[in-house]
């Protein structure tokens, strides 16, 4: 109990009781209200960039502003169809979050461009094989398993090592800064010289915006499915399993559910140990450091060899070939190369005309057919027929590949400038901590 005493009203001109304790909790109160008043910005929490927000969906005014200022404008003469940077330019309006224009400057080198098409070609596959492997173990367990017709099974494996590999080597040329991002390398400082330690900073900035952004990029891509299975392969193959937030999030169980025949094939063999959590590689770079990669599939796109081989073949065109050319060589990758006008302006298909539904039956039979068929079974550029490649190459090329496009050097340059103009225009009505902006500039 405080201490009470009296005192005179002037304003009902009779005595009060007063008592301390009261008065200091009206003053605590005062307190806590001013202190929940104060701005968000001015609050120290560098690291809340790290968390981005995406809208889902977009209203009748957002979707005319997206249509006028930041669709692609495409000439009478050029085809209309879905490239990379349309789903880049339908992310970026979609994030709600601000990021530095350090970012956007990085997310549109071709590098990066290149990485986000291996990810793609990577994630459609893996939930192929996924699915596949699912249907198998409904199958299996009102029937046993034949155990001598399990070939496609180390196809499978087979598949996925090979993408593994040349989606770590494009991983690979980003952390190392190669070709177009010396810049951003985490020992290189904003005056392009050598720092004596790393710019840990820099590297959350880029990369965690990355990861988030890339996780939204091939969920579109892959026609908005199987996205908790996306997240979590991905923040596995560039966080390892120790730091996969995904997983702590989510808490899904898509992947422990499986048998460990599937995940192997899925994830490949297990190599390091599960104790180690520091000064490790990720599994990718693991991968590319310590698997069998084919020499031929790590100079895709840098050497010039000339190549045969039907599986490095389509996974060349796959990954360097321009968009308008995938149908015509028959490749999928995602909705890359598909035509605008069979979806809206958020890249979802148009509603198809109700169709009649295939007896049981059918779709057995159907499943039956494609299950074991190869991705790299495909019509090649420029080649008739498919020829065997020596395993051991006498002399290995030097000659580098020059491929310049300028046709998409403009539309990434012209995407680039107006998102970055978007973002000054953010920093401009939003107050952002000075902590931030100081770790942000170039």
């Amino acid at each position: 109990m405080g201490e009470r005493y009296f005192a005179w009203d002037e304003i009902s001109e009779g005595l009060i009781l007063f008592s301390a304790a009261k008065a200091e909790e009206e003053q605590a109160k005062r307190r806590r209200k001013r202190t929940a008043a104060v701005p968000t910005s001015e609050i120290y929490s560098p690291h809340a960039y790290l968390i981005l927000c995406y809208r889902e969906m977009l209203n009748d005014n957002e979707k005319i502003r997206f249509r006028k200022n930041y669709l692609r404008k495409v000439m009478p003469d050029e085809p209309d169809i879905i490239i990379l940077q349309d789903i880049k330019d339908l992310v970026l309006f979609l994030l709600v979050t601000s990021v530095s224009p350090q970012f956007i400057n990085f997310f549109h080198l071709p590098v990066v461009d290149q990485f986000l098409r291996a990810l793609i070609i990577y994630f459609q596959r893996f939930v192929q094989i996924w699915e596949d492997l699912g249907h198998e173990r409904a199958a299996t367990m009102r029937k046993a398993p034949n155990p001598l017709a399990r070939g496609h099974r180390s196809r499978y494996a087979d598949e996925m090592h090979t993408l593994r590999c040349v989606l770590g080597r494009e991983y690979a040329d980003l952390l190392l800064g190669c070709r177009d991002g010396p810049r951003y390398h985490h020992m290189i400082t904003n005056s392009k010289r050598t720092a004596t330690q790393s710019q840990g900073e820099k590297d959350l900035r880029i990369y965690e915006a990355l990861i988030s952004v890339a996780h939204r990029v091939v969920w579109i891509a892959l026609q908005r499915k199987h996205f908790t299975l996306i997240e979590l392969e991905l923040h596995r193959l560039l966080r390892t399993e120790a730091y996969n937030t995904a997983q702590r999030q989510s808490s899904s169980r898509l992947i422990q559910d499986m048998l460990e025949d599937d995940i192997r094939i899925l994830h490949g063999p297990k190599t390091t140990l599960k104790t180690r959590k520091l000064l490790r590689n990720s599994p990718l770079p693991h991968e590319l450091i310590y698997g069998d990669c084919d020499y031929r599939l790590l100079s895709l796109g840098i050497a010039d060899i000339d190549i045969h081989h039907p599986k490095i073949a389509y996974l060349r065109n796959a990954l360097l070939v321009d968009e308008e050319k995938l149908s015509q060589l028959e490749i999928k990758v995602g909705i890359l190369g598909h035509n605008r006008s069979d979806y809206d302006i958020m890249l979802m298909p148009h509603e198809p005309e109700e169709l009649m539904e295939p007896t049981e039956t059918a779709l057995l039979e159907k499943k039956s057919l494609e299950i074991r068929k190869s991705i790299f079974v495909t019509k090649i550029l420029e080649q008739e027929e498919i020829e065997s490649l020596p395993e051991i190459m006498d002399e290995f090329p030097v000659k580098e590949i020059q491929e310049v496009n300028e046709k998409y050097d403009k539309i990434r340059e012209k995407a680039r400038i107006k998102w970055i103009l978007r973002e000054i225009r953010r920093r401009e009505r939003k107050a952002t901590d000075t902590y931030s902006i100081a770790t942000t500039l170039d």
